[in-house]
């Protein structure tokens, strides 16, 4: 903690706006050393826009996530300016007209807006504001406000620290929590979490993403208020579950337990005790967890795995059920399109636990090169992350299939392209004109081809394709010739 001596306008200004109102915040230095770690055209750009602001009088800082991740030594490139002297509309026009930035649309409702610099640096700029909310709205209404009151409504005290040259200053002991990696909340957690239910997630994001815990009370705030997140917009939902994932998805799967969240967002996935001969762990939540960290350690980065692995058990009632994969992919797709998953990550996470299920099958199997063909061209690039989903279950049974033998077979015949990735020699408009077939026969006769390619009975060439075709239809004409 430092004095207050500086000649920083801004942060005089600041300061004397907490002292006027009975506050005295803690003042802290910015080392050289954390500076140093900044972009220097992000520097550069901060001081350019803290230069124009002044030629005009104004007054600004910087708070939120640049703060946060400087004091952490993770500088980021998300700048937020917060302005508590001055127009926005004047400022913001004037740097992007000085320094050549196109503005974004402002929201009347956040007081917000964005510049977009030619290098592609996005800057936000705030007007000071406060947030009150009318029940049952989630919508909250935006005023007007004092630096203090803008502070005071953020949710955590890791978030509500304003930074200016050298200095930054701190009225909720947001150092303390960050020097102790602790989620703590500016207010009474009930309240911050009754203005914006998705800050819920936020504090699991926040955990997952630097590693923090979050406080009892926070905890309390959480569970208290869990039943609400269904009030969030799904999408903004899975926007911050898909994020806490991809820092760390044990600890945010382990934390959407703890704190009731997931059992509100999947009910359908049942925590149930599991036969304890079959399995290494006792309930359906434990052998989530297990399957997630042991993808986690393998280095799976691809989210929509880890949720495949938890969709798996939804509504699932035996031990293993293998079975009913049809309903199971239903159940899925009816819950990831009511949360808004995009078209692409609901047709990955069903592949998932498609692909997932024919490896499981294939091995019950007389495995062939036919087989495991087919199943490499299906599955193409997705192969190592569907084994190691099944590796993952294995990890956890006490009677385990001999993966390792068909991983080896399938890296063995994979080896060989030209038996699995091909495309036709004979394409859809020859077979239609050599044999007069459309629509769903030019399918067929394309899908016969590829199987007689992958077994190795003709290869990949139009006079060996024709011939093949000329003998197959010739069998089913004589075929149907005798049935007359």
């Amino acid at each position: 903690m430092m004095d207050n001596k500086t000649n920083d306008s801004d942060f005089q200004l600041c300061l004397n706006i907490f002292h006027k109102e009975g506050i005295k915040p803690n003042i802290y230095p910015i080392g050289q050393n954390r500076l140093e770690l900044v972009n220097p055209v992000v520097l550069t750009r901060i001081e350019q826009v803290r230069q124009i602001s002044r030629c005009l009088g104004y007054a600004i800082g910087i708070v939120g996530g640049f703060v946060r991740d400087l004091l952490l030594q993770k500088p980021t490139e998300d700048v937020d300016f917060v302005i508590f002297k001055g127009d926005i509309t004047i400022l913001t026009a004037t740097i992007a007209n000085q320094l050549g930035g196109k503005i974004g649309k402002m929201s009347n409702r956040t007081l917000t807006t964005q510049i977009r610099f030619s290098d592609n640096l996005v800057f936000e700029f705030n007007s000071t504001r406060k947030e009150r909310y009318e029940y049952p709205s989630r919508v909250p209404i935006v005023e007007e406000a004092t630096i203090i009151e803008d502070l005071q409504r953020r949710d955590f005290t890791i978030n509500a620290l304003i930074m200016f040259e050298n200095y930054y200053l701190d009225i909720f002991n947001g150092t303390k929590d960050l020097e102790k990696r602790i989620i703590q909340t500016t207010r009474d957690p009930e309240i911050v979490f009754q203005e914006d239910y998705l800050r819920m997630f936020r504090a699991i994001r926040f955990a997952c993403r630097y590693n923090f815990s979050i406080s009892n009370e926070v905890k309390d705030g959480i569970i208290s208020k869990a039943q609400n997140i269904l009030d969030v917009p799904p999408e903004r939902i899975i926007q911050e579950l898909k994020m806490s994932m991809q820092y760390n998805p044990t600890k945010a799967f382990q934390l959407m337990i703890e704190l009731d969240i997931l059992k509100t967002m999947f009910p359908q996935i049942k925590n149930r005790v599991l036969n304890q001969k079959i399995y290494l762990v006792k309930s359906i939540y434990e052998k989530i967890e297990s399957e997630i960290e042991f993808l986690h350690k393998n280095k799976v980065s691809d989210i929509n795995l880890f949720l495949a692995v938890i969709f798996q058990e939804i509504n699932q009632e035996n031990e293993i059920e293998r079975k009913n994969i049809k309903k199971l992919l239903i159940l899925v797709e009816k819950i990831v399109r009511d949360y808004k998953f995009s078209n692409k990550e609901i047709k990955e996470i069903l592949n998932y636990l498609e692909y997932a299920n024919l490896l499981f099958l294939l091995n019950q199997e007389e495995i062939t090169d036919l087989k495991i063909r087919q199943f490499i061209r299906l599955v193409d690039k997705k192969i190592n992350n569907v084994i190691l989903f099944q590796k993952a279950i294995q990890n956890i049974l006490f009677e385990k299939f001999n993966l390792v033998e068909l991983e080896k077979k399938i890296q063995k015949i994979g080896l060989n392209r030209k038996l699995i990735h091909f495309k036709l020699a004979l394409n859809g408009t020859e077979i239609a004109e050599k044999f007069n077939v459309i629509n769903h026969e030019i399918g067929e006769a394309k899908q016969l081809l590829s199987l007689a390619i992958m077994n190795e009975e003709i290869k990949n060439t139009k006079e060996e394709c024709l011939s093949y075709l000329r003998k197959y239809y010739s069998q089913v004409k004589e075929e149907k010739d005798i049935k007359i």
